[in-house]
């Protein structure tokens, strides 16, 4: 799935967490923040009406061209709902997702690992306690849905605002394929409090504890990839310490360098993302 793609599931799973008041005490900072913007107010309307998955969600893909996902980012000139959404996104997600998609990749790694040492078998019994899998079938709880995965396949999609629910099948459609599911991501208390809040948690300051602040920051900037330009101004140093830096932690394994003519864009290695993000899956 697309940075963009993950970005829209990830908004349409918030807007239902605000709408139903899911999520508990951990949720409370952001929800706040959520409902102060009147976009968010009326959006909120809407999908009381209508639910943000997967009626909203279709809506969003059928307002975009043909095998494209919506640009949150870029709205003008698209149908309302698109406008709406890309509006509740800059409110309610945008300001954390550096951090929340670092949550996400961090389990998509681990999963992979269960994956690679467990066989299918363990990765389903570990994705929540309602799904049941007896190859080639899978049933998921809720509307009862199933998915056969000897031909189709099966993408699997981490999520946090999906807190507290059941996992989601998205199937049967043309414009998903192969049939997607949806997860929520194992929560803790520690972490998410301060990411609404944009405080240090327990795991940057371990983080700058082994590494030395600076060096800490260029990691935890690579959540989102970027080039060494890009780095230093997120960071704020200048290029030429950037690449210093990156050279050390390229050497270390804890992210990749792919080069591209003259350009080279930096991200996390599974190790790194491990590194910044501590103990997501028990």
């Amino acid at each position: 799935m697309s940075a963009r793609a993950e970005k829209v599931v990830e908004t349409l799973f918030a807007l239902d967490l605000l709408c139903t008041g899911r999520g508990g005490s951990e949720f409370d900072a952001w929800r706040r923040k959520a409902v102060s913007d009147p976009q968010a107010r009326a959006l909120v309307k809407l999908a009381q009406t209508i639910r943000p998955f997967p009626d909203i969600y279709r809506l969003v893909r059928q307002a975009t061209s043909a095998g494209s996902s919506a640009d949150l980012a870029e709205s003008e000139g698209r149908p309302q709902i698109v406008r709406d959404v890309a509006a509740f996104y800059r409110t309610a997600v945008a300001p954390y997702w550096k951090r929340v998609a670092g949550r996400l990749e961090i389990d998509r790694a681990a999963r992979g690992q269960i994956l690679l040492s467990g066989g299918m078998d363990k990765l389903m019994s570990t994705l929540h306690p309602g799904l049941r899998w007896q190859a080639p079938v899978l049933e998921v709880p809720g509307d009862g849905a199933d998915v056969r995965l000897e031909k189709e396949g099966l993408l699997l999609v981490p999520t946090l605002f999906l807190y507290s629910r059941p996992p989601v099948l998205l199937t049967g459609h043309e414009d998903v394929q192969p049939p997607m599911l949806a997860y929520p991501i194992p929560v803790k208390r520690e972490w998410i409090l301060p990411l609404w809040t944009g405080a240090e948690d327990a795991d940057e300051r371990a983080l700058g504890a082994l590494l030395g602040r600076t060096r800490a920051a260029v990691l935890s900037a690579l959540t989102d990839s970027c080039t060494t330009t890009e780095l230093g101004e997120r960071v704020g140093i200048s290029a030429a310490a950037a690449s210093q830096h990156t050279g050390v932690l390229r050497n270390a394994g804890l992210i990749t360098t792919i080069r591209t003519f003259n350009k080279v864009q930096h991200a996390l290695t599974p190790l790194g993302n491990a590194l910044v993000f501590r103990d997501l899956v028990a």
